[in-house]
C-alpha cells in the first residue's frame, strides 16, 4: 500500500554503459595501475560508496585484488562488491546463459527439497518435471533440507553428469540421468491472464532483469493489451536482480499517463562524486496497461532491481506486497572492466532513492500480506501467495492475518555474487 513502505532498499548491479547517467561514461576515469590490485585501489579510491569509511591498507600489501577487496569492504553493510570475469558477467547479464540443469530450488516445512522454478531450456521439462516436485535422490545420495546440493552435483562444467530422482505431488517417481549444459534462461517464466470477477488479470512470473528481458516482457504485455487486462500482479519471489535498463523498461510497461516524466529514482553517488548524481524519469511505453494499482508477490530472495521497481512506482501507485519481505539491497554497482587483465570489478557505487527520497534501508521493503512460498503448488490459481492477490482484488482487502513471525521462511540466502543471483542450479 502506498506509504506503508519504511524499510526501502534497492538495487543491483548495472552495466557500464548505463543509458541513464548520460555523462557517466566518460566521467568515470581512474587513474592506470600496473596490476590488477593497485588498478582496484585506484577505483575504490574515487567509486566506492562508502569511501569515507574503509579501513586505511597498502595496495602493497597484496598480490590479489580480491584480498584488497576484502580489506577495503566496509562491514558489515557491504556484502555485495565483488569481482569477475568479463566473459561470467556477459554471459549473464546480456546473453542470458549459465552452465547447469535449469532449476530452482528449496526446502518447504517438512523438510522435502522442492523444484522451485525451471527454465523453459532445461532438459527436466522433457520428463515431465515441473515446479513442485521433490528432489528425492542424487546420486544415491539421499536429498533433505540439510543438503548441499552445489556440492552433490559437481562442478560447474558442461558434461557433468548426474543421476537425480525426482517424485511428483501426486507419487510419480521419475529417475533420470542429466548432463549440464549451457543453460538460455527465461526470464518471463509463467504468464496467464486470469478472470476474476469483472476483472482481467495478467500475472506473471519474473526471473532476472538481464539483456533478453525486454522482447520477453514486451511480449507478454501485448498479450495483457489484447486481452484487455486492468490488474496486473508480477511474481518476483525468485528474482535476484539485474540491469537497471530493463527496470525503467518494465515500469513504462505499467503507468498510467500522469506518471510518464515524473521521477522514477535518482542516484546518489559519495561525496567525491556527487556530480554523478542523477535522477531517472519515468518514460511510457506505447503498450502501458496504464495502471494506478499494482501487487508484487515478493520473498527474501526479491533483491535489487525487484526492489527498484517497487519502491520506484510507490510514490505514484497504489503498491501491494503479498507474500514476504524483500531482500534489502539499497545501494548499486558499477562495472568497472580492467585495463590489463580479463577482470571485472564491480564495487558498491551509489545509492537508489525514489520520488519521497526514500533510501538506505537495509531490511527489505515489508509486505502488507504475509503468505507463505506455496512450493508444494505450481504456479497459477491454487497458489496461496497468488489466491491471496485474487482475494484482495475481489474484496479489496487481504484475507491473511498473519505477521511475518508466523509463516515458514526458507533459509535466509545472501545474494553475493553472479551465482547468487542466478538462483538457479
Amino acid at each position: 500500500m502506498k506509504n506503508k513502505i519504511y524499510n526501502l532498499s534497492l538495487v543491483l548491479a548495472l552495466l557500464i554503459g548505463l543509458v541513464f547517467i548520460n555523462s557517466c561514461e566518460k566521467d568515470k576515469i581512474y587513474p592506470p595501475g600496473s596490476d590488477t590490485v593497485s588498478e582496484l585501489y585506484s577505483i575504490m579510491d574515487s567509486y566506492y560508496y562508502w569511501k569515507d569509511s574503509i579501513s586505511d591498507v597498502d595496495p602493497d600489501d597484496y598480490t590479489d585484488p580480491n584480498d584488497l577487496l576484502e580489506a577495503m569492504r566496509y562491514e558489515p553493510r557491504d556484502k555485495w562488491s565483488y569481482i569477475t570475469t568479463q566473459e561470467a558477467h556477459s554471459q549473464y547479464y546480456e546473453e542470458g546463459t549459465y552452465v547447469g540443469y535449469g532449476f530452482g530450488y528449496a526446502p518447504d516445512s517438512d523438510g522435502n527439497v522442492r523444484i522451485t522454478f525451471l527454465f523453459d531450456d532445461s532438459d527436466l521439462n522433457d520428463f515431465g518435471i515441473q515446479r513442485a516436485w521433490i528432489i528425492k535422490e542424487i546420486n544415491g545420495n539421499i536429498v533433505d533440507e540439510d543438503s548441499n546440493l552445489s556440492d552433490l552435483l559437481g562442478a560447474n562444467e558442461i558434461g557433468v553428469s548426474n543421476t537425480i530422482e525426482f517424485e511428483s505431488p501426486t507419487g510419480v517417481i521419475v529417475s533420470e540421468t542429466f548432463l549440464k549444459k549451457l543453460v538460455t534462461m527465461n526470464t518471463v517464466g509463467y504468464a496467464s491472464v486470469i478472470e476474476n470477477g469483472s476483472n482481467k488479470v495478467g500475472y506473471f512470473v519474473f526471473k532476472s532483469f538481464i539483456g533478453p528481458s525486454i522482447d520477453e516482457l514486451t511480449e507478454a504485455f501485448n498479450l495483457f493489451v489484447t486481452e484487455g487486462v486492468n490488474e496486473l500482479v508480477i511474481d518476483l519471489r525468485y528474482n535476484g536482480g539485474g540491469r537497471m535498463d530493463v527496470v525503467t523498461h518494465l515500469a513504462g510497461l505499467i503507468i498510467p499517463d500522469n506518471v510518464d516524466g515524473e521521477l522514477f529514482v535518482k542516484y546518489v553517488h559519495n561525496n567525491d562524486r556527487s556530480d554523478m548524481d542523477e535522477r531517472v524519469n519515468f518514460e511510457k511505453d506505447p503498450n502501458s496497461l496504464g495502471l494506478n494499482k499494482i501487487y508484487f508477490i515478493s520473498s527474501k530472495s526479491s533483491a535489487s532491481a525487484s526492489e527498484v521497481i517497487i519502491n520506484g512506482l510507490d510514490p505514484h501507485i497504489d503498491v501491494y506486497i503479498v507474500g514476504d519481505d524483500t531482500y534489502g539491497k539499497p545501494v548499486g554497482m558499477y562495472v568497472f572492466d580492467s585495463k590489463i587483465s580479463n577482470l571485472i570489478y564491480v564495487p558498491i557505487s551509489f545509492e537508489l532513492v525514489n520520488a519521497d527520497n526514500y533510501g538506505g534501508f537495509y531490511d527489505g521493503l515489508e509486505a502488507d500480506s504475509y503468505v507463505e512460498d506455496d512450493i508444494s503448488t505450481n504456479f497459477g490459481i491454487g497458489e496461496a501467495t497468488l489466491d491471496e492477490v485474487l482475494y484482495h482484488i475481489e474484496n479489496g482487502f487481504f484475507s491473511s492475518t498473519k505477521s511475518s513471525y508466523d509463516i515458514y521462511r526458507k533459509p535466509f540466502k545472501e545474494i553475493r555474487n553472479l551465482k547468487d543471483e542466478i538462483g538457479s542450479i
